[in-house]
């Protein structure tokens, strides 16, 4: 089996996993419990949390950890616009579907949207959002790294323009960067942001949002207290713990595996180059852990299907609405091209992808072309 889908999910690591039974197994009790087993959870429930925090330097951040990213992004943009009868709200085209379609939401119910647009490496036009800046300016969500064809906006610089308007509050998706891009900023300047468990090597069924301890949420959720009462509902300790091991584990080491998934990105790159039917969607200036391209003429989810034959896995796009079957609306975006946007495929690397692998994967896109 090759796979190729890392920015869908990742394996989980055998140590991660290892965490997740032993604290399963040992801690079960309710962490909201007054008995002794149910302070030893509540205990290393605040343990993760603290570490974590500890690891992204967010010290004067709440964490609320969730059952994914998309209900984390959920909570924390409703929890910052509700808050406002009205106002405006500034994300990009780009966003995955959790943002964007929260956007879209708030949209209908009032609330002044505008959608940032991007060029043609993938990045968001800072003067647009200088211009689309008001005093009326509630939230601003700009993604840091794109999960369909890769680029990584300039939150730096993002954050440098909306610290200029005291009501906005700046949220960024985090998934696709953490433990796999240097930030050039400090998370601790985000107001909000978001990370996902499977995407960093850690289970499925634990996401986090961290949000400045100032920023009164609007609560979605109703029921007990629990995490801070944003996210109310008995807490999987071992999850959390999960999390935490994942982060602990990878985060040190992303310098390291960024540079071997470059070299994989190159190699890709280079074999897709020889190739005159594929058309590169994503550019090198990108994350190198995603590469997108498109095959004129044929449908992506027929190379998907023909490729899965072969036990060699990669996707069309984002797969938590991959099953709509519409085109890919971040390469439609990029490349203003709806052909290049319904046959683009997506390759993610990881730092456990071998040159034998892309190797084998590109004699098998060379076949691609006659399905």
């Amino acid at each position: 089996m090759l796979y190729f889908d890392y920015t869908a999910t990742t394996p989980i690591d055998e140590e991660v996993l290892d965490t997740y039974l032993r604290v399963e197994k040992n801690l079960f009790a309710n962490s909201t419990s007054l008995h002794r087993l149910g302070q030893m959870s509540n205990h290393m429930y605040e343990k993760a949390s603290e570490e974590i925090k500890e690891l992204l330097q967010t010290p004067d951040h709440n964490l609320v950890f969730t059952a994914n990213a998309t209900e984390a992004n959920n909570l924390g943009i409703y929890g910052v616009v509700l808050k406002h009868a009205s106002g405006r709200i500034i994300t990009t085209k780009i966003e995955h579907p959790s943002v964007y379609e929260v956007f879209k939401d708030l949209e209908r119910k009032g609330y002044d949207a505008v959608y940032l647009d991007i060029d043609s490496e993938g990045m968001i036009d800072l003067q647009q959002l200088e211009n689309a800046m008001t005093k009326d300016t509630v939230l601003v969500s700009v993604m840091w790294v794109n999960n369909i064809i890769g680029s990584v906006q300039p939150l730096k610089k993002v954050i440098e323009i909306v610290k200029r308007y005291p009501k906005a509050k700046l949220h960024a998706d985090c998934v696709q960067g953490m433990g796999r891009i240097k930030p050039d900023f400090d998370f601790k300047e985000l107001d909000l942001l978001t990370l996902s468990g499977h995407k960093i090597y850690a289970p499925k069924g634990i996401g986090a949002l961290l949000y400045r301890r100032q920023i009164d949420l609007e609560k979605i959720l109703h029921g007990s207290d629990a995490q801070f009462g944003i996210k109310p509902g008995t807490i999987s300790v071992a999850l959390a713990a999960a999390l935490c091991k994942a982060l602990k584990k990878y985060l040190p080491q992303t310098v390291e595996h960024y540079r071997h998934v470059l070299e994989m990105n190159r190699h890709l790159r280079q074999g897709l180059a020889k190739l005159d039917y594929i058309v590169l969607n994503s550019t090198e200036n990108g994350s190198p852990y995603v590469v997108n391209f498109s095959i004129r003429g044929k449908n992506g989810e027929t190379v998907v299907h023909f490729l899965e034959k072969e036990q060699i896995y990669v996707s069309t796009g984002s797969a938590c609405s991959s099953k709509l079957k519409k085109p890919e609306r971040a390469v439609y975006f990029l490349t203003n091209d709806e052909e290049l946007a319904t046959s683009s495929i997506r390759v993610s690397l990881s730092h456990l992808t071998s040159k034998q692998e892309i190797d084998k994967l590109l004699e098998n896109l060379e076949k691609a072309k006659d399905v």
